[in-house]
């Protein structure tokens, strides 16, 4: 039980700072869930005046292509220079994989919320 719920735990504890962050910060930013009728999701998106950042969460270590579906698909339904995509994951290292984002958990309180 504890470890199929892991990734929702690791989910919410990523989105609570996010609002932890908007909150203290007065940032008055708006947060959204997005899914589309096949499955497909983002955690968590945020809507700028002319762009989204959109951030797949994934308690996992491992950073694979197959994290990165949700995330491409919304790009390729917004129009891809317009998404700014994040990858925050169970891991500790902040780098750039195929034009996404992916960073490490201890440092997404220094994103940009």
């Amino acid at each position: 039980l504890v470890n199929r719920l892991k990734g929702n735990v690791f989910e919410n504890l990523i989105i609570a700072n996010f609002i932890k962050i908007n909150e203290h910060r007065y940032l008055h930013r708006h947060y959204y869930f997005w899914q589309d009728h096949r499955g497909l999701e983002i955690d968590l998106l945020r809507k700028g005046r002319d762009d989204f950042d959109a951030y797949e969460i994934k308690s996992t270590q491992t950073v694979t292509n197959e994290l990165f579906k949700g995330l491409w698909n919304f790009a390729d339904i917004a129009q891809p220079n317009i998404v700014h995509p994040h990858l925050v994951y169970g891991g500790g290292e902040n780098y750039v994989r195929s034009g996404v984002q992916v960073i490490g958990w201890k440092d997404s309180g220094g994103i940009k919320a």
